[in-house]
């Protein structure tokens, strides 16, 4: 399999194609557990690589329900996708440390997702960059969105990672991170605005931890696993979210999955 993808990626160049397909227990969407059962999400990046000026692809995301629970509040399980042009572009600082920029602008399209509500019919555009700055010791991460047309909120993500190497293959990889917003995405998480105005001291809506194991088969292919703890932070937040009558409002969740990672 190995050489295939080599052989294909080699053929290619100087085109680029990306593939992620994973299983989860739980899905996570801008800080708020959406779902508490088996979901399937793909992501899928195709685009060029024009050397100092970047990579420039179209960028395919979508998820779905593996389960037919979802279809007593929704038409389908089909949840939805999302659909735009990126960019990323690499700053090299030093030997090993490197900023890496990925500019994202998206459309996230629903179709038939909610039986009561038909606004939920609805295509919504967004702007988001994600960096990371690669390095031998901590990683830092983030990734902000701006939403509009169609919604109107900040989410940010902001985090810390460090990968472990274990044996030549297999390899570790610990991170923290939190995810927050404003008014808007707290409206969204936990059904009314916490400090009413903004960031306030409400911006923080959830802190996670994850534990990843990576294998690599070869350098265009490898495999991972992961368990992760989702847990709603703040008195506020945790008291609202606990008394919400969403059967998927968990103030304290451990969740995971698997999924297989290929470049060509």
């Amino acid at each position: 399999m190995c050489s295939l993808t080599a052989i294909f990626a080699t053929a290619l160049s100087p085109l680029f194609l990306d593939v992620s397909s994973e299983v989860r227990t739980t899905y996570v969407s801008l800080g708020k557990i959406m779902e508490d059962r088996a979901m399937q999400v793909t992501g899928v990046r195709f685009g060029a690589d024009v050397g100092p000026f970047g990579r420039f692809g179209i960028r395919n995301w979508d998820v779905s329900s593996l389960t037919g629970r979802r279809s007593d509040t929704h038409r389908h399980a089909f949840y939805h996708t999302e659909l735009g042009p990126t960019w990323q572009y690499d700053i090299d600082f030093a030997e090993e440390w490197k900023l890496k920029n990925d500019l994202t602008r998206s459309w996230t399209m629903y179709r038939g997702f909610n039986r009561e509500h038909d606004a939920s019919n609805r295509t919504y555009h967004w702007w988001q960059i994600e960096q990371s700055l690669e390095n031998p010791y901590i990683v830092p991460f983030s990734r902000l969105r701006r939403t509009f047309r169609g919604k109107d909120f900040f989410y940010a993500k902001v985090g810390i990672r460090h990968r472990f190497p274990i044996w030549e293959q297999l390899s570790f990889t610990p991170s923290v991170f939190t995810e927050g917003g404003n008014a808007h995405v707290f409206k969204r998480t936990f059904g009314r605005n916490i400090d009413g105005t903004g960031w306030g001291s409400g911006g923080l809506g959830s802190v996670s931890f994850r534990f990843e194991f990576s294998w690599r088969f070869c350098d265009n292919c490898s495999a991972f696993a992961y368990v992760e703890q989702y847990d709603v932070v703040g008195g506020d937040q945790r008291r609202t979210n606990g008394a919400s009558t969403y059967r998927c409002a968990h103030n304290d969740w451990t969740h995971g999955g698997i999924g297989l990672r290929l470049k060509f």
